[in-house]
């Protein structure tokens, strides 16, 4: 029977109350969850006829006290978890006699207190869950008996002070995490913990660190101060840790930094100092940091940097001087910088990208320099930069660049100018750029460009020119895009295509020429693209289409014509489409469907009419859409519908009705004839 069990898991259910006597002779069960069930109650005893416990699951609950005696019993437990309630004090006694404890989880409670013993039999606790609780004193004695303790975490709470010696009895400790309080000074609270690898202290009131605080701590890695009110940085704060890897100081006040401040970190890989007040830094400073391989600079008041600044950080990997007051960079700034793979320098005042700026950068693969004052691109720093595999230029104030210029990016995969004043593209301007696959000239002021411009782009899959000042697409316009399958030329000023220039591209799958000047077609456009399957429209000027302009589209699944001016829908108003799939129609004012507007159109699956003026639909109206599965036709005028209007629509699932004027009546009506519809957001 039962008492064979050893693994008994209840949760997920409504179970208020657990009674002295629901689980008795239950000898052998070694773990029992009851996570997740609304409890509100547990009687005294109720697990003492399972002594051979090993694990206790009660997070989840609604429990706000404990029995006193409850887990005395329970010699044998090794992990308890009590989070996720609503448990507001602990007696002295609630761990009584539990000396095999390893493992208690007590966070996400409303704990303000803890008694002084209450952990004085844990003396085989090796982690201690107290996050997210109320607690604003901590007793000196708590942990004094918690000889094996490994690891404590006391974030989001209210403690503004930790006793001195309260690890002086945890000299195996290895992670403390204090995050989240209003802690306002650090004691010698770290003392003799040798083995300490992880302290975490960010978004607490710490306005300065004592020197040699840390003296001692050998054997740690990670140390996070970020979001405090830390206003200076001096020499001897950081001694004793050559072992440190990580060292987080981001989000204080932080002016001054100290000459020699990280001399006695020889070993840190990462030094975040983002979103502090630095104007300047000395010029050593990182001279002992040798195996630093990311620095973050970000979002300071950085006006200028020291030409040997980064001399001796041969190791670096990643460099973000994001938003800073940078107006130039020195000539070798970045020389030995030969490992960097990503540089951030955008949101600063750089006039001009000048010679060897970039010289040294030979690893460099990502390259971002948006929202600077750039008016000129010198093309002799380019040239360094080999090994470039992103590159993004945005927010300037850039007109042109010379052809050539980035001739030397044979491994660019991915070029972005965007928000510039950039207004002509001209032959060889993307010359030697034979890795390229994407390109994204958005939001430009682009209206010219000239044949051969993209000559050598070979590799180009995806060419993005949206929001540009482009009136015309002409023949020869796009030669040498000949494996481009994306072609985004929407928010132009486009009245015309020349239908010549989709022979250039043959392999163009996807056409987005929404928000142009597009309204008046000659029927040949689209004709020399016969792979196309998706082609947007919307937002221009439509009335009407030629009867064979899609004809050779045998490939075209998507179609959207949305917020044109198509009025009134009737056979040939939208021209036939053997495979499409979406037809999008949103927005065009649409207030009648002619009988046999859908007659050729059985492969349509979703049919999106939103957002017209349809006051009736009617059951001849959607005749021939025998494989339609979805219908939207939310925020019509609609208010007469027939219950048998969807009789012919074998495949149809889903409909949408919401914003029009239909009666509760009609929708009952609809919902009895077709249970399986659903009807959504009416």
């Amino acid at each position: 029977g039962i008492v064979q069990f050893k693994k008994v898991s209840i949760y997920g259910t409504k179970v208020p109350h657990i009674p002295k006597e629901l689980f008795i002779d239950m000898h052998a069960l070694v773990e029992f969850n009851l996570h997740g069930n609304e409890l509100e109650r547990i009687e005294e005893g109720a697990f003492d006829n399972s002594p051979n416990l090993v694990e206790l699951h009660v997070y989840d609950n609604k429990l706000t006290h404990l029995p006193n005696n409850l887990l005395n019993k329970l010699v044998l437990l090794e992990s308890v978890y009590l989070s996720q309630n609503s448990l507001c004090v602990l007696d002295e006694d609630t761990f009584k006699g539990l000396s095999k404890l390893k493992v208690l989880h007590l966070e996400n409670n409303q704990l303000e207190t803890l008694p002084a013993h209450i952990f004085n039999d844990q003396d085989s606790l090796t982690e201690l869950h107290l996050k997210n609780n109320k607690i604003k004193h901590i007793p000196e004695d708590l942990l004094a008996n918690v000889k094996s303790l490994k690891e404590v975490y006391l974030s989001i709470n209210e403690i503004e002070g930790l006793p001195r010696d309260l690890f002086k009895n945890t000299p195996d400790i290895q992670v403390i995490e204090v995050s989240d309080n209003p802690l306002r000074t650090l004691d010698n609270i770290f003392t003799g913990l040798s083995k300490l690898k992880k302290i975490i202290l960010s978004h607490n009131q710490l306005t300065s660190i004592p020197d040699g605080i840390f003296s001692g701590l050998s054997s740690l890695f990670e140390l996070d101060l970020s979001g405090n009110e830390i206003n200076k940085i001096t020499p001897g704060i950081f001694k004793g840790l050559n072992g440190l890897k990580s060292l987080e100081l981001r989000s204080n006040t932080m002016t001054i930094i100290e000459p020699s401040s990280f001399d006695d970190l020889p070993s840190l890989t990462s030094l975040s100092l983002e979103k502090n007040k630095l104007a300047s830094l000395p010029p050593e400073i990182f001279h002992k940091n040798l195996e630093l391989m990311s620095l973050y600079l970000s979002e300071n008041e950085i006006e200028g940097l020291e030409k040997e600044i980064f001399s001796n950080l041969a190791n670096l990997k990643r460099l973000d001087l994001y938003s800073n007051r940078i107006k130039n960079f020195e000539s070798a700034t970045f020389k030995n910088l030969k490992q960097v793979e990503s540089l951030y320098i955008s949101n600063n005042k750089l006039h001009t990208i000048s010679p060897k700026m970039f010289e040294g950068l030979t690893s460099l693969t990502d390259l971002y320099i948006s929202n600077n004052p750039i008016k000129s691109i010198h093309c002799e720093p380019f040239q360094e930069l080999s090994s470039l595999y992103s590159l993004i230029i945005e927010d300037v104030h850039l007109e042109s660049f010379p052809s050539n210029c980035f001739s030397s990016m044979k491994n660019l995969s991915t070029f972005t100018i965007r928000n510039s004043k950039l207004n002509v593209l001209k032959k060889g301007n993307f010359a030697g750029m034979d890795s390229l696959k994407n390109l994204h000239l958005t939001n430009n002021h682009i209206k010219n460009i000239e044949v051969g411009a993209f000559e050598g782009l070979s590799k180009l899959e995806s060419l993005s020119l949206n929001q540009n000042h482009l009136t015309e697409i002409k023949a020869d316009m796009f030669t040498g895009l000949a494996n481009v399958d994306l072609l985004i030329l929407s928010e132009n000023k486009i009245s015309s295509i020349d239908s010549d220039i989709f022979a250039l591209i043959p392999h163009l799958r996807h056409l987005y020429l929404n928000s142009n000047n597009l309204h008046k077609f000659k029927g040949d456009e689209f004709t020399m693209i016969k792979n196309l399957t998706q082609l947007d429209l919307s937002r221009n000027a439509i009335e009407s289409f030629p009867s064979d302009i899609f004809k050779t589209l045998t490939s075209l699944t998507t179609l959207t014509l949305d917020y044109n001016k198509l009025k009134t829908l009737e056979k040939g108003s939208i021209p036939v489409g053997h495979q499409l799939e979406f037809l999008s129609v949103v927005g065009n004012d649409i207030d009648d469907i002619k009988s046999g507007t859908f007659d050729d159109f059985e492969s349509i699956l979703n049919l999106d009419l939103s957002n017209n003026t349809l006051k009736h639909i009617n059951y001849d109206m959607f005749q021939g859409l025998r494989n339609m599965y979805s219908l939207n036709l939310e925020h019509n005028e609609i208010s007469d519908l027939n219950p048998n209007v969807f009789d012919n629509l074998p495949e149809l699932r889903q409909v949408r009705l919401a914003g029009n004027k239909l009666d509760d009546s009609v929708v009952e009506a609809i919902t009895r004839k077709y249970p399986e519809l659903v009807l959504n957001d009416i």
